[in-house]
């Protein structure tokens, strides 16, 4: 009875153990290469940001992939031409020919 008690107690305690070595799997890509959790698309960022005309922060939830679209977005709507740097250095220089 007692080793039987005793038995019992240590499969309680060891059951957590065991369930949690499988859990901190890193991930790996098709390339072979590990991937933390860290570099996960779907992963669910949160940030408290101030909204115009409250005095409250707001607490604003989206995916990595979410944020990193509504960034290029806005980038496209601040330069829609999409020029680069080779177009900027071909601009400069084209103004600086025509003595402006």
């Amino acid at each position: 009875m007692r080793t039987a008690l005793i038995a019992a107690a240590l499969l309680l305690v060891a059951s957590p153990a065991l369930a949690q070595a499988g859990a901190a799997a890193p991930l790996i890509d098709p390339a072979g290469k590990k991937k933390s959790a860290m570099d996960d698309p779907n992963r669910i960022v949160c940030t408290r940001e101030h909204v115009v005309g409250s005095n409250r922060p707001q607490k604003i939830c989206m995916t990595i992939a979410q944020r990193q679209r509504l960034k290029d977005d806005a980038d496209k709507l601040t330069d829609p031409g999409g020029r680069t740097v080779a177009d900027e250095a071909t601009l400069r220089q084209t103004a600086a020919e025509n003595g402006n």
